[in-house]
């Protein structure tokens, strides 16, 4: 792992490319009620208990949920949570807001969470392959 003097996040590749900006997470859920929160709590408790250990990086941009490197992108709304990961297999799920084809293998998908029961067993799943895409093996 690769880490940057400037702003201390890691990366698997040197010289990653970053926005080294400090962003507070509290931010994210500024002016957006309770709810949002609680949602996103539950969602990363979920994938600790269940997947492993991450780390959350909060930019200007989103909020980040890393292993070894950055496996799924978080949005706050007032209403819900939106999340992107990448797999390297193709899935089709009614829940699946976007879709995009990076290359033969690798797919990002969108989804978006407006209760705790969206975070089944399935979905878990998926986020682990996503958690695990680059892990050496």
């Amino acid at each position: 792992m690769w880490k940057c003097k400037k702003c201390g996040r890691e990366f698997a590749k040197t010289n990653q490319s970053h926005s080294c900006v400090n962003y507070p997470i509290e931010n994210h859920f500024h002016n957006k009620g309770e709810y949002p929160k609680q949602l996103f709590d539950f969602f990363v408790k979920k994938i600790e208990k269940e997947i492993g250990p991450i780390t959350i990086e909060s930019l200007p941009c989103c909020i980040h949920l890393v292993s070894n490197y950055t496996f799924c992108g978080v949005w706050i709304t007032r209403e819900k949570i939106k999340f992107d990961f990448r797999l390297d297999y193709k899935i089709t799920d009614k829940r699946i807001k976007k879709e995009e084809i990076l290359s033969k293998n690798r797919f990002i998908y969108y989804f978006e969470i407006e209760d705790s029961k969206s975070i089944d067993s399935t979905l878990l799943k998926w986020i682990k392959d996503a958690y695990n895409l680059n892990v050496k093996k």
